[in-house]
């Protein structure tokens, strides 16, 4: 026990200069592997979402003011003359820079509190963190708000503190507030080192000065926010009732560890990198605890990074791409086991080439999953409805067409079965989506019950379920379009309904009768909402003009995951 002890709280190795062709290799074979990701890797139903609600905002018609002030960074996007994968990747490069500044902010925070060969050690293990490399590029807050909120650490971790990086440092708060929620995940570790420069410096401008720089931080908060509640067309929802929706399915009615099942995955896939944290924490925990001054406030310094860990206990959202969030500050850990490290071996000293190396492994299966069932599924729907209408989806995968219903993510489905409130039977009444697209395993337990099954809970209400084998109609794929499936009548008349009138295509492998007339195989009738009467052999209507059908093979799969 005694020679662990000694270990962890032995005295860092001299700082060893780290060949700047070294950092420039690790990193540039990280960041091109960052970049292929975005340009290549399939996109996430999130990001479709996050774009999705840009087109809502340009079409005025974006009701939720909290976590969307994204739309002002992003609504050039609306003006792309390409389709939702090239937005995304195009956005995804701008996340892609927004890393690598994360990547600058890491590594000088880490030089700031440990050393150079420490900050290497603590930018590459976060860099080739399987989740991270997945994610990191992503079009969601989660690289925006890590970008500022890691270059607030940095500001506030520097030997000097004036009063403009202080009122910097508090502006990027502000701004990843404004964009996310989870932001406020970062303050303990934000307050911490605050308090314990205070600590170090004995310093009263210093305190005046961070007052100051908060009451500016909270008043440019305020402001913000309220101007963006005001550029909404559409009347605003409750600020303060969505917050403690979040917070209590987030947080209190969530089961502990909900996401250990990708915990799990992460420590096994990335269990160097976990080791060399483990490692870290150790030995500021030894500090903290055996020695007093300056060597201390920096030992409790560093541990103050590793907090955010914390989340993963209660936060219900604790997926993949959280990773990308919430282990840059805790990778500054890692970087005190570098030098101590280093000087057991060679080989312990080349564990940054290690993870890139396994981060290369690990990487290029996942080019596998690319978008080329994506970009087929958005090249049909612009082909059979070229003009942007109404639809039914998981999610908002279509962005530059009104998205109807409700985002059918997990959380979605669990708000919409506690509200109990068929959504979708009311969009089709009030809307008239035109299509859905069968995504996500609500959607298709619903329309396509056989290959599909999902437990009780996920399940969309039976009056949704109803609504949506009423009033669809395969027509390619995962497309269904507006329309009946009329039964054969045996001679006699039957009714039908239509909730959503317009021009509809007859296929059939003979005449029928609509509404007493005599309609041939291909002809288009006008149909009003209400009761219709048919006679005739089985038949299917189509809303449009005998919408053109994909001679391609359908996509079988449109997400496989995070």
């Amino acid at each position: 026990m005694a020679s662990l002890v000694g270990f962890f709280d032995a005295k860092a190795e001299a700082p060893v200069r780290v060949s700047r062709w070294t950092i420039l290799i690790l990193f540039g074979v990280v960041a091109a592997l960052e970049l292929a990701t975005a340009l290549f890797r399939e996109v996430n139903w999130d990001e479709f979402h996050f774009l999705s609600l840009v087109f809502e905002y340009k079409r005025a018609s974006l009701s939720l003011a909290l976590q969307t002030f994204h739309v002002h960074l992003f609504s050039w996007l609306t003006l792309l003359p390409t389709d939702e994968i090239g937005t995304i990747v195009i956005a995804r490069c701008l996340m892609w820079l927004l890393h690598l500044a994360t990547l600058l902010f890491l590594f000088k925070t880490a030089e700031n509190l440990v050393s150079a060969r420490g900050a290497l050690w603590a930018t590459v293990l976060y860099a080739t963190l399987s989740f991270v490399m997945r994610s990191a590029t992503g079009f969601r807050a989660d690289p925006i708000i890590t970008a500022l909120l890691m270059g607030a650490l940095f500001g506030l971790t520097r030997d000097r503190l004036p009063f403009r990086l202080l009122i910097l440092s508090a502006l990027a708060v502000t701004f990843a507030g404004l964009i996310s929620i989870k932001s406020v995940f970062y303050v303990p570790t934000i307050v911490m080192v605050a308090i314990l420069q205070l600590v170090r410096l004995h310093d009263k401008v210093l305190l005046r000065n961070m007052v100051i720089a908060l009451v500016i931080a909270a008043a440019a908060f305020a402001s913000l926010f309220l101007w963006h509640s005001a550029s909404l067309a559409q009347v605003v929802s409750q600020a303060g009732n969505t917050l403690t929706s979040a917070y209590n399915k987030q947080m209190v009615d969530s089961n502990l560890f909900y996401g250990a099942r990708f915990l799990a995955y992460s420590l096994a896939v990335d269990a160097l990198q976990w080791s060399v944290l483990c490692v870290g924490m150790g030995m500021a925990v030894a500090r903290t605890i055996n020695n007093t001054g300056a060597e201390r406030l920096r030992a409790l310094t560093i541990l103050s990074f590793a907090l955010p860990l914390l989340c993963i206990v209660f936060y219900r959202n604790s997926f993949p791409y959280f990773y990308v969030f919430m282990m840059a500050p805790v990778a500054v850990v890692g970087a005190l086991a570098a030098d101590k490290l280093s000087s057991l071996s060679k080989i312990l000293g080349a564990i940054p080439a290690i993870f890139v190396a396994l981060a290369v492994g690990h990487a290029i299966p996942e080019f596998q999953r690319d978008q080329s069932a994506q970009r087929s599924l958005i090249s049909a729907v612009h082909q059979i409805l070229p003009d942007p209408v109404p639809y039914i989806a998981q999610t908002g995968m279509v962005a530059s067409y009104p998205h109807a219903g409700f985002l059918m993510s997990t959380w979605g489905i669990e708000e919409y079965r506690d509200r109990g409130e068929p959504v979708l039977l009311h969009a089709i009444e009030k809307e008239g989506p035109l299509f859905v697209i069968v995504s996500g395993p609500a959607l298709s337990a619903a329309l396509e019950p056989g290959p599909v099954s999902v437990n009780a809970d996920e399940e969309l209400l039976p009056a949704d379920i109803e609504a949506l084998k009423e009033n669809y109609v395969r027509h390619w794929g995962p497309i269904w379009i507006a329309g009946k499936q009329l039964p054969a009548t045996g001679g006699i008349e039957a009714t039908f309904e239509i909730h959503i009138p317009g021009s509809y295509s007859m296929t059939a492998d003979a005449p029928v009768e609509i509404d007493r007339r005599l309609v041939l195989p291909g002809d288009v009738v006008e149909l009003a909402g209400g009761m219709h009467s048919y006679k005739g052999g089985v038949a299917t209507l189509r809303h449009g003009r005998n919408p053109p059908v994909p001679t391609r093979e359908p996509p079988t799969a449109i997400f496989t995951g995070f």
